[in-house]
């Protein structure tokens, strides 16, 4: 639900309630349990101008556990409490209660949003937030149509029993996800492509309406914007249109200098816009395909249709998928980010740096515990929000020591230590026994 209301200069103040919850849905046509807004999945997409201001009224009704919202990719000026990351800054909503974001679309580009507590975002909670150029500005390309693909993993396991077993003494691996969902859409333990009939039907048997393969209407001899973001828990994807080239003009809310690639790869929380051109037969539906990269694939790829027949939407392509590169093919993922440089006129990085921070992400054992770690710290969230403690003059709140900027030189960041004992497991935040989340 979404109002709006005009203010000066053309901006205007998007209005949405939302209230969230559990729902039955079956997004690779087996049911299960999801989170929800509004009883629907994914969640609704966000569509503001920049100098908008996003105004959501969030009611959670999950019976049991707190809700944050973070929308990903919105730099949050001056609104830092609306950024939605529990005990950072702000507390979890709790359950019947209310919360309203407030917060200014600020830069033009292709985001989305999710839940940021526990594991709310594998579990459904996520949904695009799109923010065109000011009323009167134009992009620095022409498309005629826009399109927008929203990519993630799904597991049949609960998202209860997966931080159970990750939390767990011994650590219990979740595994491979069993589907990839292309706008909330898969098909789980059936290939499309593989049961193709001659009608250009499917023998694969739908058993529900929610898991449909997504068809993309389009028309002959023009130009789309395909939005695309990836809000997996686990999986790197890699798509591809059939027969379509796509020139990538889009990075997490950049314009980039254009280039063109036969596939793409997209990591978890990127978003890119790319450029196709419909100069396929007219007659004809082409397959857009998303498969695993990084990891030895064990998830079917997921298919949804670039639909071009204006009388046969739901007609399979008789052609096969594009197939995905390698799964371990790490020169075509750094071939394609080597290419993607910030478009001429975009202010540049000064030369030279005057400090240097270096990064190393592991898993370790901590007291017996696997934890993701930097730098050998792991992230213990406080009681009471950092922002909570900074107005509130809590001198103690913030632990006194600093984490460390660099790894060891030594350390084969391609041959790494399976899971080493770790003996810095510092709390990155301390709190005082003073003032808790209520």
């Amino acid at each position: 639900m979404g109002v709006m209301v005009r203010g000066g200069n053309g901006a205007k103040a998007r209005h949405f309630r939302w209230e969230v919850g559990y729902v039955f849905w079956s997004p690779d046509c087996e049911e299960n349990m999801l989170i929800g807004i509004n009883g629907r999945y994914p969640g609704p997409t966000i569509h503001a101008k920049v100098g908008d201001t996003i105004v959501v009224e969030l009611k959670n009704s999950l019976p049991t556990e707190g809700i944050v919202i973070h929308w990903h990719g919105i730099r949050q000026f001056g609104t830092p409490w609306a950024d939605g990351t529990a005990s950072i800054s702000q507390c979890p909503i709790k359950p019947d209660e209310t919360f309203t974001y407030r917060f200014k679309a600020d830069k033009a580009g292709t985001y989305f949003y999710h839940g940021h507590y526990g594991m709310q975002r594998s579990a459904g909670l996520y949904g695009s937030l799109i923010v065109d150029v000011a009323q009167g500005e134009k992009e620095p390309f022409h498309y005629d149509g826009e399109l927008n693909l929203l990519l993630s993993d799904w597991y049949h396991q609960s998202m209860h029993s997966q931080m159970l077993g990750l939390s767990s003494i011994p650590f219990r691996w979740i595994g491979e996800p069993q589907s990839l969902l292309i706008n909330g859409r898969g098909q789980y333990n059936c290939s499309l492509a593989a049961h193709i009939l001659d009608d250009g039907s499917s023998s694969c048997q739908k058993k529900s309406n929610d898991c449909a393969p997504l068809a993309l209407r389009v028309l002959p001899k023009k130009t789309y914007r395909i939005r695309i973001a990836s809000t997996t828990s686990l999986s790197s994807l890699n798509l591809a249109i059939g027969n379509h080239k796509m020139t990538v003009v889009e990075a997490d809310g950049n314009y980039v200098q254009p280039f063109i690639v036969n596939d793409m790869d997209i990591y978890s929380g990127e978003s890119y816009s790319v450029l196709i051109t419909t100069d396929q037969n007219p007659l004809s539906n082409y397959w857009i395909s998303v498969g695993v990269r990084g990891r030895l694939p064990k998830t079917r790829p997921a298919l949804a249709i670039l639909n071009y027949h204006p009388n046969s939407p739901s007609r399979f392509p008789t052609s096969m998928p594009p197939s995905t590169p390698t799964w371990n093919d790490y020169n075509h993922s750094k071939s394609f980010t080597y290419k993607i440089l910030a478009r001429e006129g975009t202010p540049m990085p000064p030369n030279n740096s005057t400090h240097k921070i270096a990064l190393l992400n592991t898993q370790n054992k901590i007291n017996g515990y696997i934890k993701w770690s930097i730098n050998n710290i792991s992230l213990v969230l406080p009681s009471t929000p950092h922002l909570g403690s900074i107005k509130y003059g809590m001198q103690d709140a913030l632990h006194a020591g600093k984490p460390p900027e660099d790894f060891p030189s030594n350390y084969d960041v391609m041959i790494p230590p399976i899971n080493p004992n770790s003996t810095q497991g510092v709390v990155l935040l301390w709190v005082s026994e003073q003032g808790h989340c209520p």
